[in-house]
């Protein structure tokens, strides 16, 4: 057999192994026939044809006949092009010697719809060659064409608006109708079609001033659930709202997320193992996922509020709503007339607790009465808890037999009346105050014996003189004076060493505050000692979400420093727009965040790995 019976393909992934076989191919072909340059042609070709608007397909233009060409791409509205690559390929098929160029695009769509490609220009060798048109189809997002094999099931589980969403956000547990300043539960379920990374940039946040919400959980319920036939990561929040307004209100809460979508398929169609690219760690490491920010609103609801009864309103009704009890306690119930008396009252319900206020206690000369201080316990859900009021009293008369009663008033929603609760009183004992001390009356029998004639003791001088010292007392040797003791020496010597560290401090300060370049330096090696020695210790225990937790707080605080921004309002986008494209930690945050809010671990390879790569970039930060 002559060597021109072979056929070789050559690609970059086997051109070092094959390329000395080639040379002595290419020169038995030369002495046995004659080379022979095919036509140049160009094809283009998109797969897949169909893909949804928050997918991407790859777009090849292949030209034979040549090893060099400039593709021209037409502008089509709606369609962005982003080149991925570039493949070359030689072939000798009985002594006639091909060669061909494919060129790699990712394309993706804005909206839903059928597009047409136009023929691609292509300049080869001088002259300009076209391809033929392509139609292709951009679906909503999550559906599947008829023309890939089906058809979308109908979005009977779906509200209206949420049809084909990649994230919604759904309220339930809310009443159709309110009283104003009621507290009623509420749940907020934010939904992510489950494969995309979610970076949650705020908590939901209420849109309007017609309702106020409490501060959200950091933490949310995390499930998953099925939603329409499609999985979804659920966050769910499980909070209270209070209408401030009366009339026919609109509810409607929203969030700001950054989504990461994975890209999908070979930059680089023919070349490499395509199985090998399709590895976690290769779309992580060669930029497997785009961001996008997005602004997710829920469905406004509509809410009747009603304006609370003012008809028999009780005048010491605070705003309180719900259905509530009342308990009330006081200690010592033995006391003195001025002595303090603690009085705690609790009331205890569901309701609006920050419209409960301390209940009433009368008014009374007989008393003296201090502000209570106030403390609330929730129970198992917001609205549900009891509040604890500590009110110290005296009594002012030994007179008083009670503590009297103290009262609270609620409106109860349910009756739709106010309702007046009253403590009982409580039993006290008072003790008499001190009298005066009478004077007492002398006494008879004293006075009856004489008294006995007083003597002046030996040596004792006339009144108002000093008395006489008869013996030696205590000798002083000398008399130091206070500089000259020892003990005030060491006093003033610490005393002087304490001032000269107070000074040097001062100095060291004056010197950071004026050298902000040195204070963010020595700031930064603080953090990279702290946040690294947690790295390694969840590296070495190998939990997987600890590590990715202890990465992504030592990323954001390293960061931030370097930054100046503050650490907790990093995101992703954040890293890259001002990172190089190439750097490592847009890679390992990304791997953070996976794990902060989804289903991810790493290997223990993976996390040696990190450890090695986030200890030498966040050690170059020290150094810039």
């Amino acid at each position: 057999m002559t060597p021109c019976g072979f056929r070789l393909i050559l690609t970059r992934s086997n051109a070092g192994r094959l390329l000395l076989s080639l040379i002595f191919l290419a020169i038995a072909c030369l002495a046995s026939t004659r080379w022979c340059q095919a036509e140049a042609t160009v094809a283009a070709s998109l797969h897949p044809a169909s893909f949804s608007v928050d997918r991407d397909t790859t777009l090849t233009v292949t030209v034979n006949g040549s090893r060099s060409a400039d593709v021209q791409l037409p502008v089509v509205a709606g369609v962005s092009f982003q080149e991925r690559g570039k493949s070359t390929q030689m072939q000798i098929v009985n002594g006639s010697l091909s060669s061909s160029i494919s060129y790699a695009y990712q394309v993706e769509a804005a909206h839903p719809g059928t597009y047409t490609l136009p023929p691609i220009s292509v300049s080869v060798d001088g002259s300009t060659l076209t391809t033929r048109p392509i139609t292709f189809e951009v679906t909503p997002s999550g559906r599947t064409s008829p023309k890939q094999g089906g058809t979308a099931a109908p979005s009977t589980d779906l509200s209206a608006g949420e049809t084909d969403k990649v994230a919604f956000l759904r309220i339930s547990e809310l009443k159709d109708t309110s009283w104003a300043g009621e507290s009623i539960p509420i749940r907020i379920t934010a939904y992510f079609r489950q494969g995309i990374k979610v970076s949650l940039n705020t908590l939901p946040v209420l849109k309007g001033n017609d309702f106020v919400i409490p501060q959200l959980d950091q933490h949310p319920r995390q499930t998953e659930e099925t939603v329409n036939g499609t999985v979804y990561s659920a966050l769910t929040w499980e909070s209270s709202i209070s209408a401030v307004k009366e009339g026919r209100r609109s509810l409607s809460v929203e969030l700001d997320a950054t989504l990461l979508f994975p890209h999908r398929g070979n930059p680089f169609p023919g070349f490499g193992d395509q199985d090998a690219l399709q590895d976690e760690i290769f779309q992580n490491f060669f930029g497997g996922f785009e961001s996008k920010h997005i602004k997710v609103a829920s469905q406004p609801i509509s809410i009747e509020v009603k304006q609370l009864p003012t008809d028999h309103q009780p005048h010491d009704f605070s705003g309180a709503i719900g259905h509530f009890n009342l308990l009330v306690e006081a200690k010592p119930t033995k006391v003195a007339v001025g002595d303090p008396i603690t009085l705690e009252m609790t009331v205890a319900g569901k309701g609006n607790f920050d419209r409960v206020e301390t209940p009433q206690f009368p008014e009374d000369p007989k008393w003296k009465t201090y502000p209570p201080a106030a403390e609330f316990k929730q129970g198992d859900s917001p609205s549900q808890g009891k509040k604890n009021f500590v009110q110290t009293l005296v009594v002012k008369d030994d007179q008083v037999t009670e503590i009297p009663p103290v009262s609270f008033v609620y409106f109860d929603p349910a009756t739709e009346k106010y309702v007046t609760l009253t403590s009982p009183p409580i039993p006290l004992s008072v003790q008499r105050g001190q009298a005066e001390e009478a004077a007492a009356p002398p006494s008879a029998s004293a006075s009856s014996v004489p008294a006995a004639p007083k003597t002046e003791p030996k040596g004792q001088n006339l009144a108002g003189l000093a008395p006489n010292h008869l013996q030696m007392g205590e000798l002083q040797r000398k008399i130091m004076p206070l500089y000259a003791q020892q003990w005030f020496v060491l006093l003033l010597a610490l005393c002087t060493l304490l001032l000269l560290a107070v000074f040097l401090w001062k100095a060291r300060l004056k010197y950071l505050r004026n050298n902000p370049m040195v204070r963010r330096k020595k700031e930064m090696q603080a953090l990279f000692a702290k946040n690294m020695a947690g790295i390694r210790q969840a590296a070495d225990n190998n939990d997987s979400g600890q590590y990715l937790a202890a990465c992504r707080k030592a990323l954001r605080e390293m960061l931030g420093c370097y930054w100046q921004i503050e650490p907790s309002i990093i995101t992703l986008a954040d890293l890259q727009a001002r990172l190089p494209p190439s750097s490592s930690l847009i890679v390992l945050f990304t791997a953070a965040e996976q794990g902060a809010y989804a289903k991810y671990s790493l290997s223990a390879m993976q996390i040696r790995q990190y450890s090695d790569q986030i200890e030498k970039e966040l050690a170059e930060l020290l150094c810039k």
